[in-house]
């Protein structure tokens, strides 16, 4: 019996051999797959398949002479078919194996041109409806199915990449995408509607190097932070100056990154421009609500801020100027393809020329003084290829601002005694004020890819900002008859000394097509070396103050992050638990972050967020501005970390592809709150006399946005409240209005494409006035918009400034020939068009007149203002050598 088994066996064998006739000979030539099929048949192979199951792929094919089941090998090898062995001959048939297996599509997504890994770009596998976006360092990875799929890549200003994929196992896949310089740049956006699942899960705004270009800036300064100024929510003191507040939240609130590391010093010139140059600047995240997990110790916004890593192909070299500054960039490979190098610099060229107006103004008005300003900062950045998987970056900042400003000036009264003698008086007032602020801020970066699911990223990290500024403002009064005198000088010196090291890791992990996970820790060793003097003292005793005090906090922080999404419903649930160490002092708390976003309807999405923060550092500030006074404090064993959960709800309508209408609405609360308290005159720590509160904040913000087109922008009005409840030391516990307590405030962006490579940009602003703290002074002249004779309220912040609002405009022109190696960028505008007087502030000063029984002084009001209109004016030369590295190769 076994032996006819055998023998029925081997017949078979031989039966179907004999179907692979060896003798099949194709010749070579280009066939589609059924083509080829058909070719095999007519040869005389026993060939069958369905031909709406066959790809429609192009095969070049060699000549060659192959069994039939040989040629089926090699013609479905990039298929998602197989075959089998029937009575009938070979049956082609779907790879049902192939198709019930899982695999992960991994990679980097760049910039065909030059290399940049490109942040937030779009990934999807339009068959499978699969998607998601790539990280701060271009990686990606998502999974699917096995089998054909077509996938497409999308990034902001770049033409869209579409290829068809065979996943046979887990895949590498780089993505390099080309510009697209036709196309009219968005100017910020999230992820675009259409982008697939990807946009439920980016809760940021995306700011980009090319979309501020357009809108220039005060003199020609192009500044990212002029454009996140107009967003909904965003706010700031006149012309900038108070830095910028997210939803009622105050400057110190703010987490700034560059390139992971936290800054402390955002601003040059007070405000008026921020350091970071848009030579050096590939994209800014903002966020608002949402907060991803990742980011930690501050209770207001966030703005991640990345720098270009500089051209892997080719090198650049840009130099400009401004009407404030001079720029210089440059940028090229060290070995083309692996490594490269960024160095841009600005240097606040207009100095002298500040030096020479100041001293004319004042000079005009019966003053001696001059007022100086020298401003420099340098980013340089180094990134290197580490083996396969790997990569190494280096960046470093530094930036110094220098500022002094002096006046004296005296007024001189001449009258007749009681007795009939002419009696002379002299009035000299003197004023002097000088800061010096800057920062340095470094990373060593190393991240890898450990396997198509997972990445991650190590960080050493540096921070430090040293501020110091001293004001002196002295007020005499002397009778030249007898040589009587009197007088007060009032003095203030803040110093603020931050030193932060720091080492983190962040890891990302794909757990399927529908979640992923986020995790990292931190670890940060702190230094803050605080201190405050102020006082009023009579001239002939002026003192100084003992040392300030150390302070060396140790912070631990650790978070966990898991997104996905279940249907329509997507989510985020992130937990980030920090603890904060110093002196005898311990705090730990938990930061929850929950996100839940989806689709309403085909053209409506929705999305609420909790978020609960925590900030162990303080700001501490001054509520009436002259120079800044701020200084940078931990917590400590009897100051607790300020805390603020935030509750927010989004719709946002997509009426047609280019148009968008959003409304937010949010409200948040903030417990731990410090300040200095009222009524001190004179202190030699900062922890004399602190008042601790807590604060609120809700509103409603609506944004229309047009993304695309000729005419580009949006419009959008914020409805808003910020208040403020402290202690009796304080507006004796009553509740006030936060100093940039902004009720109303209206944007207007608007884009027009004028040519091909010229654009015109309006942009206009009102917001309601700052609220302001006086004592209480009889106006002795009407304020440009108040009534003579008004007394000011001693309730504080129960002032408020005129409405600040102001509209510039900007031509910016691209210039270059075909083939030329050499390109122009001009802009020319006006900027603060109707040159309306915004204050800042307001000043007393001591004005001297005859009275009945001699000379009587009075409080004079002035109004301070930064920026009459003025020209905007810059230029930039880009040359290009083309693909050679620094040795030439």
């Amino acid at each position: 019996m076994q032996w006819l088994l055998l023998v029925i066996g081997v017949t078979a064998t031989l039966a179907l051999r004999a179907q692979d006739n060896p003798s099949i000979f194709l010749p070579g030539g280009t066939y589609t797959l059924e083509e080829a099929l058909v070719a095999l048949t007519e040869q005389g192979a026993s060939i069958s398949y369905r031909p709406d199951q066959l790809p429609t792929t192009v095969i070049d094919l060699t000549e060659d002479i192959r069994t039939p089941s040989a040629w089926l090998d090699w013609l479905l090898r990039d298929t998602e078919l197989t075959y089998e062995r029937g009575s009938a001959g070979l049956l082609i048939l779907p790879d049902a194996a192939l198709l019930a297996r899982t695999y992960t599509l991994y990679g980097m997504v760049s910039d065909a041109v030059s290399g940049e890994r490109l942040i937030g770009a779009t990934v999807q596998l339009t068959n499978a409806k699969a998607g998601t976006i790539s990280n701060e360092y271009g990686f990606y990875t998502l999974s699917t199915s096995g089998g054909r799929h077509r996938l497409r890549a999308t990034y902001i200003g770049y033409r869209p990449l579409e290829q068809d994929i065979l996943l046979r196992s887990d895949t590498q896949i780089n993505l390099r995408l080309t510009p697209n310089n036709e196309l009219p740049q968005i100017i910020v956006t999230a992820v675009e509607n259409g982008e697939g699942d990807a946009r439920y899960f980016e809760t940021g705004t995306r700011i980009g190097h090319s979309e501020v270009s357009q809108l220039g800036g005060l003199l020609g300064e192009d500044d990212p932070l002029q454009l996140a100024r107009l967003l909904p929510g965003v706010t700031s003191g006149a012309e900038g100056i108070g830095g910028m507040l997210i939803r009622g939240s105050e400057a110190g609130h703010n987490l700034i990154l560059l390139d992971g590391v936290p800054v402390y010093g955002l601003s040059h010139a007070g405000g008026l421009f921020s350091i970071f140059s848009n030579q050096a600047i590939r994209r800014i995240d903002l966020y608002k609500d949402a907060i991803p997990a990742r980011f930690g110790g501050r209770i207001g916004g966030v703005l991640d801020v990345h720098t270009r890593d500089g051209n892997l192909y080719e090198n650049e070299l840009s130099v400009g100027s401004s009407l404030l500054s001079a720029q210089v960039a440059a940028e090229g490979p060290i070995r083309v393809g692996e490594s490269s190098f960024l160095l841009t610099g600005r240097y606040f060229w207009a100095s002298s020329l500040i030096r020479r107006f100041s001293e004319a103004y004042k000079r005009q008005r019966g003053r001696r003084g001059a007022m100086s300003y020298d401003v420099y900062d340098i980013n340089f950045k180094l990134n290197q290829r580490a083996g396969k998987r790997g990569r190494i970056y280096l960046s470093v900042y530094s930036g110094l601002d220098d500022y002094t400003n002096y006046s004296w000036q005296s007024d001189t009264i001449r009258q007749l005694s009681q007795a009939g003698t002419l009696m002379t008086y002299h009035a000299p007032v003197a004023r002097r004020e000088s800061v010096h602020w800057g920062n340095t801020v470094a990373a060593l970066r190393y991240n890898h890819v450990f396997s198509e699911k997972m990445f991650g990223n190590f960080r050493l990290s540096y921070s430090d900002l040293q501020t110091a500024s001293t004001f002196e403002r002295s007020d005499s009064f002397k009778t030249v008859n007898n040589g009587d005198y009197e007088g007060k000088l009032v003095s203030g010196n803040y110093q603020s000394s931050i030193r932060q090291i720091g080492f983190a890791f962040d890891g990302q992990y794909s757990m399927g097509n529908t979640s992923f996970l986020r995790f990292g820790a931190e670890v940060n060793d702190h230094r803050f070396t605080p201190s405050l003097l102020t006082d009023t003292i009579r001239l002939d005793h002026y003192g100084s103050e003992a040392g300030p005090t150390e302070y060396n906090p140790l912070q631990l922080a650790a978070y966990a992050s898991l997104g996905g999404h279940r249907g329509n419903l997507y989510y985020r649930l992130g937990l980030r638990v920090n603890t904060w160490m110093e002196g005898g002092g311990r705090f730990t708390s938990l930061s929850p972050r929950i996100m839940f976003s989806g689709p309403l309807t085909d053209h409506i999405d929705w999305q609420l967020s909790y978020d609960r923060t925590v900030q162990p550092v303080h700001l501490l500030g001054s509520f009436v501005i002259g120079v800044p006074s701020d200084l940078w404090v931990p917590s400590t064993a009897d100051i607790a970390p300020a805390v603020s959960p935030q509750i927010s709800g989004k719709l946002t309508f997509h009426p047609a592809p280019t148009w968008s209408f959003t409304t937010a609405a949010y409200y948040k609360s903030m417990q731990g709150l410090i300040a200095y308290s009222e009524g001190q005159q004179s202190s030699e720590t900062w922890k004399d006399e602190l008042s601790r509160g807590t604060g609120k904040a809700y509103g409603l913000e609506t944004s229309l946005q047009r993304n695309r087109g000729k005419v580009r922008g949006w419009l959008s009005y914020t409805l808003a409240r910020s208040e403020r409840t402290f202690d009796l030391l304080t507006n004796q516990g009553s509740t006030f209005p936060f100093r940039y307590d902004r009720r109303h405030s209206v944007n207007l962006l608007l884009i027009y494409q004028l040519g091909e490579r010229t654009t015109l940009t309006g942009s206009w602003r009102y917001e309601t006035g700052l609220a302001y703290s006086m004592s209480e002074i009889i106006f002795s002249s009407p304020i440009d918009y108040g009534t003579p004779n008004t007394p000011l309220t001693e309730e504080r912040n129960g002032f408020r400034m005129p409405a600040n609002h102001r509209l510039d405009l900007n031509l910016h022109t691209n210039l270059s020939s075909e083939n030329s190696r050499f390109t122009h960028a001009i802009d020319v505008g006006l900027y603060n068009v109707y040159d309306r007087h915004n204050p800042i502030y307001y000043e007393t000063r001591p004005e001297w007149t005859t009275g009945e029984t001699g000379p009587e002084s009075r409080d004079q009001f002035y109004k301070i203002f930064v920026t009459p209109l003025l020209p905007t004016l810059s230029y930039r030369l880009t040359f290009s050598s083309g693909g050679r590295d620094v040795f030439g190769r």
